[in-house]
């Protein structure tokens, strides 16, 4: 093999496995950056589960910020049908849904969330999170990378 061609190899490697890892645990932006940064089809990606048994329920970090302050992380919910996945939230949190449709409750109100719909979770809300066939939302909230 030439040099070359391992060099190639070597470097193809590294990128997929880079680029895995970036969608696997979500990229840091590290703070004072001024560089955009850009996932590719991020809503295609495959989402982990929550790991809560009984409930059908995947979440995946893609970027957040490094500001102490005030951080940002934002990645892809999922949710299918099965169990409602209670979740109590300690930050601030919003949900854009962009396939099928989810159905929010926090005990006073009961919502169908579907494709366009933006949904806030204010700090402290417990929120009941179901659908009868799937839902896919992208989330952000004032917390930092899981």
């Amino acid at each position: 093999m030439k040099l070359s061609t391992f060099i190639c190899a070597a470097i193809t490697t590294a990128s997929i496995a880079v680029s895995s890892s970036v969608f696997a645990h979500g990229v840091e932006v590290p703070q004072g950056s001024k560089r955009i940064q850009i996932f590719k089809d991020a809503a295609s990606m495959p989402i982990a589960s929550m790991n809560e048994p009984g409930v059908n329920a995947y979440f995946e970090d893609i970027v957040g910020s490094s500001d102490p302050h005030a951080p940002i992380s934002c990645g892809m919910f999922k949710i299918e049908k099965g169990n409602p996945l209670v979740y109590t939230f300690d930050y601030d949190d919003t949900k854009i849904i962009t396939d099928g449709h989810i159905y929010f409750d926090d005990g006073e109100q009961k919502v169908k969330g579907e494709v366009g719909d933006v949904l806030f979770f204010p700090k402290g809300s417990t929120v009941s999170f179901s659908s009868d066939d799937y839902g896919v939302a992208h989330a952000c909230g004032q917390r930092k990378l899981f």
